[in-house]
């Protein structure tokens, strides 16, 4: 990739909208569209605003650390690598259903929870897993990526990722929810067959793997240990193996003297017993004399732990996300968390001091309670696996190092959002569209959407700053649940190739992939999702 590709696009974008704000008038809504003097952006006013940036959004940082950290915790712990081979090899031959496994259970975790940032804790396995089977990095990112933009834009009972929508419009998660179903599975098909047939034609392709996994051990089966030996006078390294030491002197010397020098030089090999220790014998390298070296086998890694704790961070990052209250009208995880809290012992509310200020599940958010949730989670990983303090903070700067350049270029696509906000400009743009046609249409609708979802980042972003204005035009309330399909799938798919998608820019950033690749590669997909969409939009206006 070249260098800092994805940062310079992330800047390229900064500068678009901040060159924006001196060509159009200021325009807001407020019961009617105001349009007034430009409102310019200055130099200042950008770094004032790039402070801003973490006091709105530390979660950006928080949630993509905390995975780091998590991982970093994964690439000390043996068990990691032979679970990463166990699936490799259990799926050999069928790596196919392996991908379309992944892509469903993802698209659907998202589309029905609205776990949509958050699922980004799974990327980092899924992608060593795709790797190790021998495909290349844009198949990673497509299952990935891909995935989790089909779970939005087919977001179905995810009340988190539709919530303002619902709340201008006057919709709820139940409307046009047939669409929504229909969105998702014909987005899952197209999705799949696309991967598919793009991995199997590269696969096996030249990637670098080892720096998305952790190096190959054993899982338990007893190591020859080679000992080596150090002529004080040539100060050189030999192999005491008899193989490759009758094979380095065949060449340099001639037989007479091969036997010679194999009577003076002294071999070592591994004894392998079935005993739990295997004794060897080795030169002391200043004093010449022989001490004897035990080595004990590797215990065998045990995988178990691992997957238990990793599947129950994921349930519960789904849990938590998922709106009980609002969409299903339970309340089980309030009444329990209270329960809980207000539990004493001796008149002291012990469990409300140990935790703290915490949410029940549906009101998780992103900004500390599934960030702790996740370190807590690698700090237990850390403990049933007995790393020691010293390799657990290692572990910590090694995974906060490898997610610190993600981290920061997913947050700072959100200064185009604080621009947006702080400098309105967007809503000219949007009149323009709006002005082609008197009544309600679906290609005018579509590009409304996919030009304030590139503005504004975020769904709910989108929806606040477009969907008043919207709804002030179109006044059919008839119209407002497909308006509000539009707004969630179109959505969804401009964060496939926005360059301001910060799930997207955070991926390619981990896999060191150019912004200019993925649209190379992903633009068929693009256009495939659009026009099905658009189609879509079309059968339900008319029906």
């Amino acid at each position: 990739m070249k260098k800092h590709n994805i940062l310079k696009v992330v800047l390229l974008s900064i500068l678009v909208v901040a060159l924006c704000t001196w060509i159009f008038p200021s325009a807001s809504y407020q019961a009617e569209l105001v349009v007034d003097a430009r409102n310019q952006l200055g130099i200042f006013d950008l770094f004032s605003y790039a402070v801003e940036l973490f006091r709105y959004f530390p979660y950006v940082v928080l949630i993509v650390l905390a995975t780091g950290i998590f991982y970093g915790v994964a690439y000390k712990i043996p068990a990691y690598r032979v679970l990463l081979d166990k699936i490799v090899k259990l799926f050999d031959g069928k790596e196919a259903i392996f991908l379309s496994l992944i892509m469903i259970l993802t698209a659907v975790i998202v589309s029905v929870t609205g776990l949509s940032f958050g699922i980004l804790f799974v990327f980092p396995f899924i992608i060593s897993v795709i790797l190790l089977m021998g495909y290349n990095k844009l198949v990673a990112a497509s299952v990935t990526v891909g995935s989790t933009i089909v779970g939005i834009l087919g977001t179905t009972l995810g009340s988190n990722t539709t919530y303002y929508i619902n709340a201008v419009l006057g919709t709820d998660v139940y409307s046009e929810i047939i669409t929504k179903i229909i969105l998702l599975v014909i987005g899952l098909v197209v999705l799949i067959f696309n991967v598919l047939q793009y991995a199997k034609k590269t696969r096996n392709t030249t990637d670098k793997v080892l720096e998305f996994v952790p190096i190959s051990v054993n899982s338990g089966k007893k190591e020859e240990k080679v000992v080596v030996k150090e002529e004080k006078d040539t100060k050189e390294k030999v192999e005491t193996k008899a193989k490759d030491s009758s094979k380095k002197d065949s060449k340099k010397k001639n037989s007479s003297s091969t036997k010679t020098n194999s009577k003076k030089s002294t071999k070592y090999s591994t004894k392998s017993s079935s005993k739990s220790t295997t004794k060897t014998r080795a030169f002391d390298l200043k004093s010449k004399t022989e001490t004897k070296v035990t080595v004990k086998p590797k215990k065998k890694a045990k995988t178990w732990p691992f997957i238990l704790v990793f599947d129950l961070v994921v349930v519960l990052l789904a849990l938590a996300t998922f709106d009980w209250e609002g969409v299903l009208e339970i309340k089980w995880f309030s009444d329990a968390l209270k329960a809980v809290q207000d539990f004493e012992i001796s008149g002291f509310p012990i469990f409300a001091k140990l935790l703290g200020q915490v949410n029940s599940f549906g009101s998780w958010s992103l900004n500390y309670e599934m960030p702790a949730l996740i370190i807590l989670s690698s700090c237990f990983l850390a403990f049933i696996y007995g790393l020691k303090f010293d390799e657990f903070l290692d572990a910590i700067e090694q995974g906060v190092k490898k997610a610190l350049k993600p981290a920061i270029y997913m947050l700072l696509t959100y200064l185009v959002l604080i621009i947006v906000t702080y400098n309105p400009f967007q809503l000219n743009i949007t009149k323009f569209f709006l002005d082609f046609t008197k009544d309600f249409n679906v290609i005018t609708m579509t590009l409304v959407t996919m030009i304030s979802s590139i503005f504004n980042v975020e769904n709910i972003y989108v929806a606040q700053s477009t969907l008043p204005y919207v709804t002030s035009v179109v006044q059919d309330t008839t119209l407002y649940p497909l308006i509000g399909v539009i707004f969630q799938s179109v959505y969804g798919l401009m964060m496939l190739v926005a360059p301001t998608s910060a799930i997207l820019l955070g991926t390619l950033t981990y896999l060191d992939v150019s912004y200019g690749q993925w649209l190379k590669h992903i633009w068929k997909l693009f256009l495939e999702l659009l026009v099905v969409l658009v189609i879509i939009f079309f059968v339900v206006f008319l029906i």
